[in-house]
């Protein structure tokens, strides 16, 4: 008994091994929704939802993460996934994440001016944490987002 398990333990540890080392990127698909929750200051606590993804023949879970967040190319501060998320195998999710946002001094007088141009060009870079059993590995993150100037959630630099 004690060999079995033993063998099970080694077989999911090769398995996690693997998984971590052929880890594909997510893919984002598009977003869903946007619910502003609380204002402090600098600090903007809001739901982001959206489409990914997962291209990977396991699940993957997306550890609290950090991510610099750029408006039209203005450094506006960091943005932090507070709780994990999980991707379905080869599958579309559709995801609603709690994130964080702590912004620079200024970075809402440039957002509202961007906003007045039309359509917002939102990129995140850093490295997420993804995990699958009890290995998890960092991935770079650089991505863009547009959302057109319809879609700014509930006119917000308006």
């Amino acid at each position: 008994m004690k060999r079995y398990i033993q063998i099970v333990a080694l077989v999911f540890l090769l398995l996690g091994l693997q998984a971590c080392a052929s880890l594909e990127m997510p893919e984002y698909r598009g977003n869903e929704d946007f619910k502003l929750e609380k204002v402090e200051g600098r600090k903007i606590k809001f739901q982001a939802g959206a489409t990914v993804y997962n291209p990977n023949w396991f699940g993957i879970r997306v550890k609290p993460s950090k991510f610099e967040m750029y408006i039209d190319n203005d450094y506006m501060g960091t943005v932090e996934l507070t709780k994990k998320v999980k991707l379905k195998r080869k599958r579309e999710s559709n995801l609603s994440a709690p994130l964080e946002a702590e912004l620079v001094e200024g970075a809402m007088l440039k957002a509202m001016r961007s906003a007045g141009k039309g359509d917002l060009s939102v990129r995140f870079k850093g490295k997420a944490k993804a995990g699958v059993f009890l290995f998890s590995k960092k991935i770079d993150v650089d991505e863009t987002i547009k959302i057109p100037a319809n879609k700014i959630p509930g006119g917000m630099f308006r």
